[in-house]
């Protein structure tokens, strides 16, 4: 094997002086002169120049090699090298909010419709394709009569579930309305009647159902979900409640408000991310079901940050809970109905899925099928760093900044699952000889900081994953 080219270590390139030198030798044998006795001589000059065009292709050659592997490629290079795995750059998204718009039913809203956050500066957001305001796609509804006497049969029918009742001709339109809402028993609605008006609001704020009504009543507003983006591409937050403004809209639009949780958008992929999402992505072609689902959801679901699989391969309930031959779905972001359709459509035939979370999905049949998953539920870490100080290098100005922010950067690439051990992403600060990190965890959000920390690492349950952030972090330097 030779010493130099592509070796058993990979490519061992000629530098520029190895390349002078050897030229140099060559010639001197064949001249009889030491041509490097003259460094400001003619010959050498051209040498030279000669050998830096040489090492110059070598670095070419070894630039070549390395640009067709992903741990090693950069920039389109990589786009190239990760191509063969199946995986691409993941690009710029929008971020997207479920609207509940009220309005008058039948209401199209075109593309373009813009509405916009309570906030300063405010978000725009809007719809890429007309969407519809219908009772065929209703989340809340205010149904009337069409009369102030009623002599025939009320019928009120959700999702294929009719209600009926006849109505008192002698009573008063309150009476009848209040006897057809008693007799809407939905465990999926909420049902009250104000003054002569019977409202109807489903307890999930984000799914749109069926409603059909007797030719004695109609609608006096509906409120549909429709999905906005915003403007902007990136992962845009918007507390809930909060967007309620509309620019631009037609007739018939009434209110807005964003309900439920948002899909995360996303500037351009970076090499390293690619670099990460290309080790979890390549699974979706394996004959392997967790790996595949896995990857499938990383792949095709938005806004998913995390994503664990797990899987009871007994005939026996195990000791997570989990039924027998099922798989169990951890992910932490994005749209549930779309992570519900990517199980179904990866897992294998006849298993099972489990989780709290359950979304129904419609099967080749019209059949309605319930996918499981769960959400990871949050633990929130508490860090006290001491920092010892270097004796010969300077300890920036900013050092506790930069401690607080490479330790909540680490917490936040741990998937669910993962346990906190700060010894694996060490904040690398100059100056700094030792660090000694404490740790204490909370079950909720709002808990003040802890007396003592009592922890070196925490551990993580399945179905749970690590947060924090820098206010949870204290930093003192020693002495």
């Amino acid at each position: 094997m030779p010493e130099y080219g592509l070796t058993l270590q990979g490519p061992n390139i000629k530098r520029l002086d190895v390349l002078r030198s050897e030229i140099h030798t060559e010639l001197s044998e064949q001249w009889g002169v030491n041509t490097q006795q003259d460094p400001e001589s003619f010959i050498n000059v051209i040498i030279t120049n000669f050998a830096d065009r040489l090492a110059e292709l070598w670095e070419l050659n070894e630039s070549l090699y390395y640009a067709m592997y992903p741990s090693t490629a950069e920039g389109v290079n990589l786009d190239n090298a990760a191509q063969y795995g199946g995986t691409t750059r993941e690009q710029p998204a929008k971020s997207y909010y479920r609207i509940l718009c009220t309005g008058e039913d039948g209401t199209v809203l075109p593309a373009g419709t813009m509405i916009a956050s309570d906030t300063n500066p405010r978000t725009n957001l809007t719809i890429e394709e007309d969407a519809m305001i219908t009772r065929q796609k209703f989340n809340k509804a205010a149904i009337i009569s069409t009369t102030t006497k009623l002599v025939s049969a009320l019928a009120v029918a959700i999702d294929t579930e009719l209600y009926t009742c006849e109505p008192d001709p002698d009573a008063d339109l309150a009476v009848n309305m209040q006897k057809l809402a008693d007799c809407i028993l939905n465990e999926d609605f909420n049902v009250t009647l104000e003054g002569t008006t019977i409202v109807l609001e489903c307890h999930s704020e984000i799914t749109n159902h069926e409603l059909v009504l007797s030719e004695n009543l109609t609608t006096e507003t509906v409120g549909s979900v429709v999905t906005f983006g915003t403007e902007e591409v990136g992962d845009i937050f918007i507390p809930p409640g909060v967007i309620t403004q509309i620019v631009k809209a037609v007739g018939g639009l009434d209110s807005v408000v964003n309900v439920g949780s948002y899909i995360a958008g996303r500037l351009t992929e970076t090499d390293e991310e690619l670099r990460q999402s290309y080790a979890d992505k390549i699974f979706n072609r394996s004959s392997n079901m967790i790996e595949s689902i896995r990857s499938a959801i990383l792949k095709h679901v938005q806004g998913v940050t995390t994503c664990s699989v797990y899987e009871n391969y007994g005939n026996e309930v195990d000791e997570k809970g989990r039924y027998p031959h099922s798989v169990e779905v951890v992910a932490d972001g994005g749209d549930e109905a779309e992570i519900a359709q990517v199980i179904w459509d990866t897992k294998a035939a006849g298993i099972n899925t489990y989780g709290d979370t359950v979304v129904e999905i419609i099967g080749n049949y019209g059949e309605k099928i319930p996918v499981r998953f769960n959400r990871p539920k949050p633990v929130y870490v508490w860090f006290h760093v001491g920092v010892t100080r270097s004796k010969t290098v300077q300890l920036p100005t900013n050092y506790v900044e930069m401690i607080k922010e490479q330790l909540e950067a680490g917490v936040t690439k741990l998937s669910a699952g993962e346990d906190v051990i700060p010894q694996k992403f060490l904040p690398e600060v100059p100056g700094v000889d030792y660090l000694d990190i404490q740790l204490y965890a909370t079950p909720t959000e709002g808990e003040a900081k802890p007396a003592e920390y009592e922890a070196r690492s925490i551990a993580i349950d399945e179905r749970e994953i690590a947060r924090t952030d820098v206010s949870r972090i204290e930093v003192v330097l020693d002495g």
